[in-house]
């Protein structure tokens, strides 16, 4: 690397940034190559990409040709009894770790010294990353900001990294709109569109026939794909909340479709792993059992990594949960969802998506198999078909890089809040 190289660094914490990331990455690590690059990029993966439990996913990182420039343990496979106590909430521990994910991030920003940090969305660890960056006078820039997700502390914490940014990459006009009403100068924000749509653009998707090699999982006359996450914010209980759901998928396979026609016992479900929210402990177990409880019309898989969990939902009837893959990949891909809880209430919703959220956000599991047995019909399958996704075209990755390459970034960068006429 020359002294003229920009320096870029971006955190990755989980297989889901991973997978918007990787096309801005691999421009990133293109423009480093050559005699006279004109980007030194700096990758920091961390958070569940470093768990076993979480499937190590650093690894699928490394085979796509990224080398780290660092790996940072941010959360404790068991949390500090000394410091914690046995009885310790799983709010109190994520805090905690939170702290400490501030002072491990300063000290790997000390070390690499980077122009600009870019993160993405609305975790911890891009709160705690941005936080440590803010500190130490580094740039953020902002992935996803100017978003509502009312039904999860998330929405706290985006806004939050939305002000501790400098530069921003919205998604829609409207979610530009939002991060210049938080006083945010014009001309540090761009709407370049989701940078999952350069991810399904550049993907090879697999068939039916390798997913069912590769991952174990088994394909039926219909399908429905779960992602259940837990919400802090939720009215309901993330416990309440997945016996509910679980209840409702195990009465769709095997009332089947609504359709006299139907074959009733091939509607088969695929679920894959939660994250590490607050809450996720009960979520995992409750999956599994239910798992193992019906071994011949569920497939569980903890992580398809993208390539594989854009197959398996391009092949799917439906797509279920509270992931945000019901309002923004199950669009993209004309798939009928079924958003549970209101984790993503705030967020564009498109034709295809059917709300349940039950009066002031309680539930139950008839309502949800109501929801689901609607999205397996061919008339909402149809509609969900043709509804136009909200979230703009391909093109993120090489505008946001040659952004990040060439944009005029102060030392230190001292921002002015622009007040809104």
């Amino acid at each position: 690397m020359t002294d003229l190289s920009r320096k870029i660094a971006v955190m990755t914490g989980t297989r889901a940034d991973y997978g918007l990331l990787r096309p801005l990455i691999a421009e990133l690590d293109a423009a480093s190559q050559g005699t006279n690059p004109a980007v030194e990029l700096q990758l920091i993966v961390t958070g569940t990409h470093l768990s076993e439990a979480y499937g190590r996913t650093i690894e699928e990182i490394v085979r796509d040709g990224f080398h780290p420039a660092a790996e940072v343990d941010i959360w404790a496979a068991e949390p500090t009894k000394d410091l914690l106590g046995e009885d310790a909430s799983a709010s109190l521990t994520a805090a905690v770790e939170t702290g400490e994910a501030v002072a491990k991030f300063s000290l790997i920003l000390n070390h690499l010294k980077p122009d600009v940090v870019v993160v993405l969305g609305d975790r911890l660890e891009a709160f705690a990353m941005a936080t440590a960056a803010t500190i130490l006078l580094i740039p953020v820039a902002h992935i996803h900001g100017g978003e509502l997700t009312l039904g999860a502390m998330d929405d706290s914490l985006r806004h939050a990294i939305t002000k501790l940014s400098y530069l921003h990459f919205t998604t829609t006009d409207e979610h530009r709109a939002r991060v210049l009403q938080l006083g945010e100068e014009a001309s540090r924000v761009f709407n370049f569109g989701a940078p999952v749509l350069d991810a399904i653009e550049g993907l090879q998707l697999l068939g039916r026939e390798e997913l069912e090699h590769k991952f174990g999982i088994r394909f039926g006359h219909k399908n429905i794909l779960m992602t259940f996450h837990p919400a802090a914010f939720d009215v309901a209980t993330a416990k309440f909340m997945i016996e509910e759901l679980l209840a409702a998928m195990e009465a769709v396979s095997v009332s089947g479709d609504a359709s006299p026609a139907s074959d009733s016992t091939h509607v088969q479900l695929i679920i894959t792993g939660t994250n590490n929210d607050i809450g996720s402990d009960e979520v995992r177990a409750a999956i599994s059992a239910f798992a193992a409880a019906h071994p011949d019309h569920v497939s569980y898989v903890e992580s398809f990594g993208q390539l594989g969990y854009l197959s398996v939902m391009r092949e799917v009837d439906v797509v279920t949960g509270n992931s945000s893959s019901t309002v923004l990949e199950a669009p993209i891909f004309g798939k009928p969802s079924v958003l549970v809880g209101n984790r993503q209430e705030g967020r564009p919703m498109g034709a295809g998506v059917i709300k349940v959220d039950g009066a002031s956000g309680i539930f139950n599991r008839n309502e949800i198999l109501a929801g689901l047995q609607k999205a397996l019909t061919p008339e909402f399958a149809a509609l969900a078909a043709a509804a136009p996704s909200p979230f703009g075209e391909a093109g993120f990755a090489k505008k946001a890089a040659e952004l990040l390459t060439k944009f005029d970034l102060p030392s230190p960068p001292k921002k002015r809040f622009s007040d809104q006429a």
